[in-house]
């Protein structure tokens, strides 16, 4: 199941940033997001603290750009749920308030 999930995530993501979703993000961030989704494509496992680290990244996604479609946003959602996540943009991390 993990393997399908990184899978997902990766692909998701890609969707995303041809996308723009993170084109806001420094050139430095852009190359640690990459450097980690190449490691879950190639070797289906990163280390918690990149983990954390590209889930912190993800949250600095802009879901709501002009190009974002709505079947990269559901992939996105379905990419998150397999970890525990909301896919709603800035919540990655901390939870929903009401």
């Amino acid at each position: 199941m993990k393997t399908n999930s990184y899978e997902l995530l990766v692909n998701a993501t890609g969707q995303l940033m041809q996308q723009h979703a993170f084109d806001h993000l420094s050139d430095e961030k852009l190359s640690r997001m990459q450097h980690y989704l190449h490691r879950l494509g190639k070797q289906n496992a990163i280390l918690d603290r990149e983990k954390k680290e590209l889930f912190q990244l993800f949250s600095e996604a802009d879901l709501y750009t002009e190009t974002t479609t709505p079947q990269s946003l559901q992939q996105w959602q379905t990419a998150m749920s397999c970890f525990g996540k909301t896919a709603s943009q800035g919540s990655l991390l901390e939870p929903l308030e009401g």
